[in-house]
């Protein structure tokens, strides 16, 4: 409920402003994915399959997936960066609102999608090392 609140949040002024953003939901992605292995990631111990291997091990291998994933939708977004800008789709609006919106569409998705990048890269190691702590200490 939390990170649907958050979601909205964040995506709310690029509503406002922009009909029919091209990356809204890669956004809303690299949002709920940031928001979620990051609660998942410092707070292991806390969650509900902290001791079930099978599912920490479907998590890892399914963060290089999705690390794959946000690769190609954070590239994707660069290039329409690189290639038409932002002001392609910002340009009904007045100049010092194009300004202030395509930087905080830019820096708001570069946020979220390098931090879920990471997030995926990092999360496969710490389930790696969850499962050996977990598998060592049910051996004792």
């Amino acid at each position: 409920m939390a990170i649907a609140i958050i979601v909205v949040l964040v995506i709310s002024p690029i509503r406002k402003e922009i009909y029919g953003f091209p990356f809204e939901k890669s956004n809303v992605f690299f949002i709920i994915a940031f928001f979620t292995f990051i609660r998942w990631f410092l707070f292991l111990k806390t969650t509900p399959f902290n001791r079930n291997m099978i599912v920490k091990a479907m998590i890892g291998i399914g963060c290089i997936w999705l690390a794959m994933y946000s690769l190609k939708e954070f590239g994707l977004f660069q290039a329409f960066i690189n290639d038409k800008g932002v002001e392609s789709i910002t340009f009904h609006l007045t100049d010092d609102r194009q300004i202030a919106l395509g930087k905080y569409i830019i820096s708001e998705f570069v946020f979220f999608g390098v931090g879920t990048i990471i997030l995926c890269i990092l999360m496969p190691f710490k389930m790696l090392i969850s499962i050996w702590r977990t598998y060592n200490l049910n051996k004792v």
